[in-house]
């Protein structure tokens, strides 16, 4: 006698509105699928900021990755940011589809399940920090929503904090991409003014990882990691849904 109706099969990253999973798949379902279908980092990357190298031993075209300044200590990307996966970041933060917040939430999950050894025993995970206005949707504060999404979905115990949140942004900034070199650099000291940590206490000598939807240079990661050193945390990592392929 059968002992229940096989599960159906997912419907592939990029198509999870019409996904059996997707109201309620676990990151068991859903973060395979995604892997599945997502650009993987490359083998041949640089171990700092986990951009493709063109060969094995080439210096990485990140600056940031060779400067003796650098504060952040590495960051790790789930995927690269291109196809299925650079469509959803962009429907879920200029389109107003928040559901993918709750499919990338699974991704995450699923992520550090698999890497679980990435962890030190006195890690906390923070979203990076943004400025967002007392009128906004709770959504608009996209790496703090994806957070809140995986915490709550979460039955392994990660040490996700978000509320209170450790550092917060006052005031906005400007885009870091669209900026040459010089204004960026300007702009990089403007976010690490305008960052907080309300309670240094709670940092300690504790490893923070910092999650954001996208890396591209790591001129923000590092302002936050700056603050976050200060306070008082001993080692900054950053962790992202993906990683900005150089243009």
């Amino acid at each position: 006698m059968a002992t229940g109706l096989p599960r159906p099969e997912p419907a592939g990253f990029g198509n999870c509105g019409s996904c059996a999973y997707a109201a309620t798949g676990p990151a068991e379902i859903c973060y395979p699928c995604a892997k599945s279908g997502v650009e993987p980092v490359a083998k041949n990357r640089c171990m700092i900021c986990d951009q493709t190298l063109s060969t094995p031993g080439a210096k990485c075209r990140n600056s940031i990755c060779r400067s003796p300044h650098r504060y952040f200590d590495m960051s790790y990307a789930i995927a690269m940011k291109t196809g299925p996966l650079e469509e959803a970041i962009h429907q879920f933060k200029f389109r107003g589809k928040w559901g993918w917040g709750m499919v990338f939430a699974r991704v995450l999950n699923g992520y550090l399940y698999e890497n679980s050894q990435l962890l030190e025993s006195d890690a906390i995970i923070i979203p990076s920090p943004a400025y967002v206005p007392a009128s906004a949707s709770v959504h608009d504060d996209h790496a703090r929503w994806v957070v809140q999404q995986a915490a709550e979905e979460d039955d392994q115990g990660l040490p996700y904090v978000w509320d209170p949140p450790l550092v917060v942004k006052t005031k906005p900034t400007r885009k870091l991409k669209s900026l040459g070199g010089s204004e960026r650099s300007v702009e990089r000291n403007a976010i690490r003014d305008s960052l907080v940590v309300p309670e240094s206490a709670r940092l300690n000598g504790r490893t923070i990882w910092v999650f954001d939807d996208v890396f591209t240079t790591g001129s923000t990661l590092d302002a936050v990691a700056e603050v976050l050193k200060h306070a008082g945390a001993a080692s900054v990592f950053g962790l992202t849904l993906s990683r900005q392929p150089y243009w």
